[in-house]
């Protein structure tokens, strides 16, 4: 198996997300690849994405759009907090199921590997919530490198 070119970095922008595109930097930077970061918003199953969105003052916008210009701000945010990365980094907000999107585009773009948080929930939080890094792991052409997040504090 040749050295990844190509990392795919999904990230759900939660304070774990650093730590996980710290360690996707650093491996890049041993095989001298390329990092991609996402971040996919999924639509609310009970909420139509085009429901309006306003206030006083405001446009008025869809959901979906005040979800991805949110997600763009805060991937801003956690890139702008690095250092000068060492390798070529670009970033994307996409919509749709978070597994399937990510998949989709993993294949699609021939990424090589796929490094990722799980926050490891179990039990009934893991059968609502879902896990896409499980999702992930069993359905991925490319190899998919997890890392455990701490759950965030409250």
């Amino acid at each position: 198996m040749a050295a990844p070119s190509r990392i795919l970095v999904p990230v759900d922008l939660t304070e774990g997300s650093r730590a996980v595109l710290d360690y996707a930097l650093q491996l890049a930077r041993s095989f001298g690849a390329t990092v991609d970061v996402i971040h996919v918003w999924e639509p609310p199953q009970y909420v139509a994405p085009d429901l309006l969105v306003a206030a006083p003052g405001w446009n008025s916008l869809s959901l979906e759009q005040v979800a991805v210009d949110t997600a763009r701000k805060e991937m801003t945010t956690l890139l702008q907090g690095l250092e000068v990365p060492p390798v070529p980094v670009k970033q994307r907000v996409l919509v749709g199921e978070a597994a399937s999107t990510i998949l989709e585009l993993a294949e699609k773009e021939g990424f090589d590997l796929v490094v990722m948080g799980t926050h490891g929930r179990r039990g009934l939080p893991r059968l609502l919530l879902g896990s896409v890094a499980q999702k992930l792991v069993s359905r991925s052409s490319c190899p998919v490198l997890t890392l455990h997040v701490a759950a965030e504090k409250k």
